[in-house]
């Protein structure tokens, strides 16, 4: 990826697995990054890993998706530590597995507000810095559960379907001021990462595979947009 084209990111869900794989590579890049999750012991443990080695040390905040008021003061931060946001990475995401007639709604609104009412919540705090600079990338790591549904799985597949909606709505607003909006579909997903190689799960993606896919994306020229992009474990 051109470190040039985009200096900058905020990556929710960092602390870890697929978050964390990305934010390595972002920072491999030169691109200076910004962690983000509800834990602050783990951010705290992973901003250190990953400033090992990096040209700029990766920072962390400790903010929950779900409140506006957390997301702003995020925004915030990056702003007044970077001057500029030119990624997002809506990374934060969870699911529960119960059926839709016995799933509580207690447990319909923790999926919904986090993976769906977070996503919109931190793209729209960043829209105005980008609509400003002109440019931009908002990447969501949306689910296989995006395009099709499964059992016991009804609030995620309705949160991430949600997701795609919403992104492809957002990318017709924005896309006058140079800002692209894709998501990433993958299928299972290992995490953590196993160890060795030899500890991968067949037919599994590893969240590798998924920083490899975020690159992909974020370094294509600003005359290509790319269809949301399916990954599945082979």
């Amino acid at each position: 990826m051109q470190s040039s084209k985009y200096k900058t990111a905020i990556i929710t869900g960092g602390a870890s697995g697929i978050g964390y794989a990305i934010a390595q590579r972002l920072a491999e890049h030169g691109v200076k990054v910004i962690i983000s999750s509800r834990n602050q012991h783990r951010l705290q443990q992973a901003a250190q890993h990953l400033s090992q080695g990096s040209a700029h040390p990766v920072r962390y905040f400790c903010c929950d998706v779900r409140s506006k008021q957390q997301v702003q003061a995020l925004r915030d931060y990056a702003i007044d530590q970077f001057g500029r946001i030119d990624i997002l990475i809506n990374n934060s995401g969870l699911g529960v597995s119960d059926s839709i007639e016995d799933c509580s709604e207690e447990d319909w609104d923790l999926v919904v507000d986090t993976c769906t009412k977070g996503t919109f919540l931190m793209s729209q705090a960043v829209l105005p810095t980008m609509k400003n600079q002109q440019s931009g990338f908002i990447l969501n790591i949306a689910s296989q559960a995006a395009k099709h549904g499964y059992a016991n799985a009804g609030p995620y597949c309705a949160a991430k379907f949600a997701v795609l909606g919403l992104a492809a709505a957002l990318q017709e607003e924005v896309r006058q001021h140079g800002i692209k909006v894709h998501s990433l579909c993958p299928g299972l997903v290992q995490v953590p990462a196993p160890q060795c190689e030899s500890e991968q799960k067949k037919g599994w993606l590893q969240v590798k595979d998924l920083a490899e896919a975020a690159m992909f994306v974020m370094s294509q020229p600003a005359r290509v947009q790319l269809e949301n992009i399916g990954l599945y474990g082979f």
